[in-house]
């Protein structure tokens, strides 16, 4: 294990937990029936749809982690790690920009509580 690895891991670890925290505050202002938007039309239950983007977003970290182990060169260690490292940022950012209007539009809609 490097050192590039485990700042990768890191790097992870702090976006995935960015994703749970903005959908804990979100799961605290919906109701447990309320439908959340995802694309377009789409809607999931509460529980569903602010779990699936933070499982989906670990499957594909341990995936690329499991690549970043398999890696015999210091080259392709330091890809990796770049990989990693963008792609934590930008599905953590992803996951809050969709979050913010998922949210707006539930406000729209009077479906959240005060």
């Amino acid at each position: 294990m490097s050192i590039l690895s485990i700042a990768a891991d890191t790097l992870w670890i702090i976006a995935l937990s960015i994703m749970a925290g903005g959908a804990r505050v979100a799961w605290r202002r919906m109701d447990a029936k309320t439908m959340v938007p995802m694309i377009g039309t789409w809607r999931l239950p509460r529980n569903q749809a602010l779990i699936l983007p933070i499982v989906l977003a670990f499957v594909a970290g341990a995936v690329m982690l499991w690549g970043h182990r398999s890696a015999s060169d210091l080259s392709y260690s330091i890809i990796f790690f770049g990989l990693r490292a963008t792609l934590a940022a930008v599905i953590a950012m992803l996951h809050l920009q969709w979050l913010k209007g998922a949210v707006a539009t539930l406000d729209s809609e009077g479906a959240l509580k005060p």
